[in-house]
């Protein structure tokens, strides 16, 4: 035990460099001490952006963090390298967000006897996005349905999503891409949403 704890002792006295060479080495403590030595920098940047976002968004630049580490060069700081992979998610977080529809569905179908105060317009175009979502979701492979459902009507995180399905984050986050992107599509097609505004 005496040794473990040395060793863990020494790992966190590494430097930035030293924990990426280590990890590129096959160290498989360097990367969590990385994360966690940076942690409430990144976590502190993201909340200030995009709020109860943060979390998915610390998990995804982490993600990405791994994916691109054998990329990254020591000509700058790796704090300097992280923020900047966490920007570039924060800047495409708020580009997606700014075209995302909203949709609003009702815990039960509406009905004329219902007390709805909307206009019948409204009413109209909920009850069509509605439909639009549902039969899209029919026609999506299982796992990207569920997904959409997962993360839009009951708000589960992107984390435990992949969890639950058994896969990285970075399927369940492009299942969640794909399945948008088809939903647009959809309303797109239908007319329930202006395509300029939405790209």
């Amino acid at each position: 035990m005496a040794m473990n704890d040395d060793s863990m002792r020494s790992v966190s006295m590494m430097s930035d460099a030293n924990l990426i060479q280590a990890h590129r080495s096959g160290d498989k403590s360097a990367f969590p001490e990385l994360m966690a030595r940076h942690h409430n920098s990144v976590m502190g940047f993201l909340v200030n952006r995009v709020g109860s976002d943060a979390e998915d968004l610390f998990q995804e630049t982490w993600t990405r963090v791994g994916t691109k580490l054998h990329t990254y060069n020591e000509t700058g700081s790796f704090r300097a390298w992280v923020f900047q992979i966490a920007r570039r998610l924060v800047i495409d977080r708020h580009r997606h967000t700014s075209a995302r529809v909203h949709l609003v569905l009702p815990s039960e179908p509406w009905t004329p006897s219902g007390v709805d105060h909307r206009q019948p317009d409204q009413q109209l175009a909920a009850v069509q996005i509605a439909d639009a979502f549902e039969s899209t979701l029919a026609q999506m492979p299982l796992q990207m349905a569920e997904v959409i459902r997962l993360r839009l009507i009951e708000g589960t995180p992107f984390q435990e999503i992949a969890q639950r399905q058994g896969v990285p984050l970075n399927t369940a986050l492009a299942r969640m891409h794909r399945g948008l992107k088809k939903i647009r599509a959809t309303l797109a097609e239908r007319q329930l949403i202006d395509v300029e505004k939405s790209e």
